[in-house]
């Protein structure tokens, strides 16, 4: 755990101490969580992570898979032994007519009746009935080959989302060409299209951390949930790794994907999905941004880095009070990110700076704590508020810099600027500027 200096309880601006899985102050008895690796001032303290009744939860849907079943299940079972860990296998089935019931429970499987139609009704069903700290997901098919489970196991702390992919360096895929052309077109397409880190999107063999998935508001039927989570969870400001994979042919019996289907479920999603990566409410909207192919909102974004970056260099203690995803907080690496939206802070764990979740009206931090102290776009989405100057200059040494943006409503360029970029993007633009400010008020 990463705690920034002169961290603080923001109710008594008392010393805090580590107390297991959070952090406590000895002269309020106030505690806080640590959710994700950051201190949160915000989340109630029952939000600290609970126990799981086991490490991992492995999640198979199947459809008549009773041939395969009884071929790879003693794999997977043994693969779990000698990682020693507790774990629990949950087959859920979609309504099979050979005997895939009864060889799952002859292998200790904990068997369920799929929810719902199509496979994302199956993970559904899994996601909801999985107890462990980790849910894997397989293909029951033996596709998916379960001694690679040690490999996937192993990288969990560097991401949420682990994929076992087919189409980095040193993996591969043994289907027939016309199946893996298309797969890669699609997968190419919507790694292209929506600006995704993974080459992979398609592959039903992933390792999440159950937190990650836990309150995805998942929707699609088909194979298309599996672009769906990953989405989901990138813009929850979640981390995901792929580490490569020798995909097979199947165990025995044949596919249950109908290719045509299968295309029509990823560009159905698309659409969907391009809204919600080029929404404000994606975890890396401000970092993308910076890259934006729209040129107004490139300019302005480059433009604001420049600006502040140059008001904010020579100075040690840096604090960015409403940091969001912006790469500002990446050029400094001792610089401490404070803002209220965790998945945005989730998404920042990437530069690797201090970073704390709390609200500028309750800044965690002794007085004097900061040589310089930025606050950039924040105060107009915030109710007018004399606290929130009154604490940005609590936690700034006497002497030091306070870097403050915020549109001035009293030009206006900035009225049309607004206008014009409301309607050029307006899934990335969100009219939430609740309290408007004019550069003579601000030094008056």
């Amino acid at each position: 755990m990463q705690l920034p200096t002169g961290l603080a309880c923001p109710r008594c601006h008392g010393t805090l101490q580590v107390d297991g899985p959070g952090l406590r102050c000895p002269a309020c008895a106030a505690g806080y969580p640590v959710v994700d690796g950051i201190p949160s001032f915000l989340e109630p303290v029952g939000t600290m992570p609970s126990l799981s009744p086991c490490a991992l939860s492995v999640v198979l849907p199947a459809l008549n898979e009773a041939a395969s079943l009884e071929r790879m299940l003693p794999d997977l079972l043994s693969a779990l032994r000698s990682l020693d860990l507790a774990a629990e296998v949950i087959v859920i089935d979609g309504g099979s007519q050979d005997s895939t019931l009864e060889v799952a429970r002859r292998h200790g499987a904990r068997t369920i009746l799929q929810e719902g139609p199509g496979y994302g009704g199956a993970l559904r069903t899994g996601f909801r009935a999985a107890q462990g700290e980790y849910v894997l997901t397989l293909d029951a098919d033996g596709s998916h080959d379960p001694t690679f489970l040690r490999d996937v196991w192993s990288a969990r702390e560097s991401a949420e989302v682990v994929i076992a992919s087919r189409y980095v360096l040193g993996g591969r895929a043994e289907m027939p060409w016309t199946r893996l052309l298309l797969s890669r077109t699609l997968n190419l397409a919507f790694r292209r299209g929506l600006s995704l880190p993974a080459r992979d999107l398609s592959s039903g063999f992933r390792l999440y951390a159950r937190r990650a998935i836990a309150r995805l508001d998942l929707t699609a039927t088909d194979f298309d949930v599996l672009e769906e989570i990953l989405i989901r969870a990138l813009a929850e400001g979640y981390r995901v790794r792929e580490i490569p994979f020798h995909y097979r042919a199947r165990l025995s019996g044949r596919s249950h994907a109908d290719l045509r289907k299968f295309a029509l479920s990823y560009l159905r999603t698309f659409g969907r999905m391009w809204r919600l990566r080029n929404s404000i409410a994606a975890a890396d909207y401000d970092a993308r941004a910076y890259d934006s192919v729209v040129p107004l909102q490139r300019y302005w974004q480059r433009r604001r880095f420049k600006l502040i970056t140059g008001f904010m260099r020579g100075f040690e203690r840096v604090l960015d009070v409403g940091c969001g995803s912006s790469r500002i907080l990446g050029s400094n690496p001792s610089m401490v990110g404070l803002d209220v939206q965790a998945h945005k802070l989730r998404f920042d764990r990437r530069y690797g700076n201090p970073l704390v979740h709390a609200s500028i009206f309750a800044l965690p931090f002794r007085d004097a704590s900061f040589d310089c102290v930025v606050c950039s776009e924040v105060i107009e989405h915030v109710p007018a508020d004399a606290r929130a100057f009154d604490e940005l200059a609590r936690v700034l040494r006497a002497g030091g810099r306070l870097v403050l943006g915020t549109p001035d409503y009293d030009r206006w360029t900035w009225r049309a600027l607004e206008r014009l970029y409301a309607r050029l993007a307006p899934g990335g633009y969100a009219d939430e500027h609740i309290t408007h400010y004019r550069r003579q008020g601000l030094t008056a």
